[in-house]
């Protein structure tokens, strides 16, 4: 491949690479939970693997002390009300989105 085709190539992949990750990024929302019920960081981890665990998730980091769940999630695949749900029925704590300031 001669050097001029093998930079438009590059560059061209480069772009298309660039333009995937901006989309990707735009998918992505945070919620801000307030979780009762833990007792101990035992407590947070097992809420974080449920949500780890949960479709439409991409990351999550659960707080205590401080009852807090910051999840960030796809919006097109889940929502806060369904990751309400999911920490209700797969955990023994409680979980509300938590009013801004």
């Amino acid at each position: 491949m001669k050097p001029t085709i093998l930079r438009a190539f590059l560059t061209i992949a480069f772009l298309i690479f660039c333009f995937a990750t901006t989309q990707a990024q735009e998918k992505v929302e945070t919620v801000e939970l307030k979780v009762t019920g833990m007792m101990c960081g035992g407590c947070a981890s097992a809420v974080h693997k449920v949500l780890k665990e949960t479709a439409g998730i991409i990351d999550n980091e659960v707080k205590y002390p401080g009852d807090v769940a910051v999840v960030k999630y796809d919006p097109e695949k889940t929502n806060p009300e369904t990751i309400v749900g999911i920490i209700e029925e797969k955990t023994d704590f409680s979980a509300e989105l938590k009013e801004e300031s």
